[in-house]
Parts: structure tokens; C-alpha cells; sequence
């Protein structure tokens, strides 16, 4: 029985160079090495795989049927490992792999989409891949490794307990030597000559490099304790949510304290102060409670429907129906917190789509009229 542990990537890569120069001197000079060490290298493999892999000619060798058997295995191995050594590259340089992107659906609306188009332009080896969800669940997939960014916001009533943000500036997050944004660069050539001791330096090489993003979260001193580390992408402000025939409707922004009467529809856990509560409370009144709707297009419809009003986000605003109209608050009007969230150790490719995130510009009609 062949054993093994004997067929580790050198001794494939000096088999390999053998077996395609039908030389064992040719292959001794390609590699640096003494014929002799060749040889014995060979003969130890030979004695591994249970008998002869070549045979000896008068002039250089050849693969007996056993060799061939080996030489094909050994070459779909060495091509494996080139090519996941060319996607751990592209990766830790943000130009290849996946980017998992979680979002709350109000986020979906026009911020994630915008900032994809954006990222697709100067990342477009790396495949995005969105998961939609409520900011408590992203922040688990995010702590249990399933996301590499997630966009999070405290609406409707903070965030997850429990939760640790550490609040940083984008530029912070970003270590020295990451790829600039936009710059691609090409996959290596795939050569059928081989140079194996130019492989093994450049094995080496990668072996040796640093973790970049891990590197810079030990220069800032962060603890990798698995809180995010976050980003205050934009204060969002919330509009109110009128049927088109209200009488409120007419008027280009409402006083809170108008609306103490209105029935309003929202799905906030039970028992919990929410940034609508909040916001009446300051007004001198308490919301009166209505229709339970957790989905923005269920709110919607009945919006519409004149069955009571609710509180939109700025963000959605490119999503309403023409059958509503949204209208800011004048004074102390409520606003959520939209953060980008991020792991300890983030991969190069999220630290670029948080950049794109911050330069995003929302709808600047914030109400359909």
C-alpha cells in the first residue's frame, strides 16, 4: 500500500518535473539540486508507492504504467493547489471569492442595491451574495461567521442586547496595504513549464505573509472578543406614512402633536420603548396602538387603505406606492441609527463595500407628492 504521507507537494513537484523532462539530471538542474538527491528522492518515493515509477533508459527515463497512474493524481493535485493559491490571493487582495452582504429590508430598498452597482464596477471578480434579515439575526450570522458585513440600524427598538459596537471611521477599519479600489489585477499566467523551486519560493513567500486585516485590528489593540466593529453610516430620518386623501396630506411637513389621534400601524416587540413612543412621549401624548404589521409592503396597503399611518424610514422612500405620501416631522422628529458592521478580522472586499456604503446618496425627494 502506498503510504501516504510520503506525497507531500515537494516530493509531487520533483516527481512531476521528473516525469515531464523524462530526465533526472534535467530535473536535478530545473531545481537546484544534485543529481544524486534526485535520484535518492525517486527511489524513496519509488519504495512508498510499493515499486518502480520509471524506467531507466540508456539515455533519461520514463513512466511505467504505475508512474503514469501517479503522474496523472500528482498533476490534478499541483493544479488544485496553484488554483486555490490563486483564489486565497485574490481574496485577501479583495479581488475574487464571495462577499456575504446582510441587509434589513428597508436597506434593500435603494442603499444595498446602490452601493452593489457601485461595488460591481470596481470588484467585479468578487460575487456578492445579499441575506436579508432583522438586525437581531444579521448580528448572529455575523458573530457565528456566516456575514462578512452587515448593514444594522436600532429602529424599531435599539439594538440587540448584549451587543457590543465598537464605533469607528472608515478609514480606521482599512489596513495600510490593501488593494486600492478599482485596481484588478490579473490572474497569474498558467504555465505548462513548471518551475517548481520558483513555486516553492513563492509558497514560502505566502506562507510567511501576514494577515493584513488581522495585523491592523492588533496595531489598534482591539480584542478579537467577536463585537462588531461598526461604522455609523447616516442618521435616518423617519417620515410619516399618510394616506393620499388625509388632511395632513396637503401640508409639506406635520407637527407630531397633529397626529395624537391617528391609529398606528406598527410591529415593535411587546413591552419595549420604541423610537415611535419616544418621539410622542416628547410630544405630550402616547401613540394610540393599532393594526400589527411587521412587512413595509403590508404597512403599506393599509396605509393606503386609510386603516391608520405608521412611520417610514428616508431610506425607503423610493419604495413607497403612489397611493401615499410621506411627510417630515417638524421638531424634534425621531431618526434611527444605520450602521455597517464588520468582524474583527474583516476581508478586504468588505472593508471596500463599506467604503462604497458611505458615499451612497439617498433619494432626494423624500415623499412622493
Amino acid at each position: 500500500m502506498t503510504d501516504a504521507n510520503t506525497l507531500d507537494t515537494a516530493t509531487l513537484r520533483l516527481f512531476d518535473e521528473v516525469a515531464r523532462n523524462g530526465s533526472i539530471t534535467a530535473a536535478a538542474e530545473l531545481l537546484g539540486y544534485t543529481q544524486s538527491a534526485v535520484s535518492r528522492r525517486v527511489a524513496a518515493l519509488e519504495r512508498a508507492a510499493g515499486g518502480p515509477l520509471f524506467e531507466r533508459l540508456a539515455r533519461g527515463v520514463r513512466l511505467t504504467p504505475a508512474g503514469r497512474a501517479l503522474h496523472r493524481h500528482a498533476v490534478a493535485v499541483l493544479d488544485r493547489l496553484e488554483r486555490a493559491g490563486e483564489e486565497l490571493s485574490a481574496i485577501h487582495g479583495g479581488n475574487g471569492g464571495t462577499l456575504r452582504v446582510g441587509a434589513f429590508a428597508t436597506a434593500n430598498v435603494d442603499l444595498v442595491p446602490g452601493t452593489l452597482r457601485h461595488f460591481a464596477r470596481v470588484r467585479p471578480r468578487v460575487e456578492p451574495r445579499v441575506i436579508e434579515g432583522l438586525t437581531s439575526r444579521l448580528v448572529e450570522r455575523l458573530q457565528a461567521g456566516s456575514l462578512d458585513i452587515a448593514v444594522i440600524s436600532d429602529y424599531p427598538a435599539g439594538l440587540p442586547a448584549g451587543f457590543t459596537l465598537r464605533a469607528y471611521a472608515p478609514e480606521d477599519l482599512v489596513p495600510e496595504d490593501v488593494a486600492p479600489p478599482g485596481r484588478v489585477p490579473e490572474a497569474p499566467a498558467r504555465d505548462a513549464a513548471r518551475d517548481p523551486a520558483r513555486e516553492a519560493a513563492r509558497d514560502t513567500a505566502r506562507d510567511t505573509a501576514p494577515d493584513t486585516a488581522r495585523d491592523a485590528a492588533r496595531r489598534r489593540g482591539d480584542a478579537e472578543d467577536g463585537a462588531g466593529r461598526a461604522v455609523l453610516l447616516r442618521e435616518d430620518p423617519l417620515l410619516v406614512a399618510l394616506p393620499r386623501e388625509h388632511p395632513l396630506a396637503r401640508e409639506d411637513s406635520v407637527d407630531l402633536r397633529e397626529l395624537a389621534g391617528e391609529a398606528w400601524i406598527e410591529a415593535a416587540p411587546r413591552g419595549q420603548p420604541t423610537l415611535l413612543t419616544a418621539a410622542c412621549a416628547a410630544a405630550g401624548f402616547t401613540p394610540r396602538g393599532g393594526l400589527r404589521v411587521a412587512e413595509w409592503t403590508g404597512k403599506f396597503g393599509f396605509v393606503a387603505a386609510g386603516l391608520g399611518i405608521t412611520l417610514v424610514p428616508e431610506l425607503a422612500a423610493r419604495g413607497v406606492p403612489p397611493s401615499i405620501v410621506l411627510r417630515p416631522l417638524r421638531g424634534t422628529a425621531p431618526a434611527r441609527k444605520v450602521y455597517a458592521v464588520v468582524p474583527a478580522n474583516p476581508l478586504p472586499a468588505a472593508l471596500e463595500f463599506l467604503r462604497l456604503l458611505g458615499q451612497w446618496e439617498p433619494c432626494t425627494t423624500p415623499s412622493p407628492t
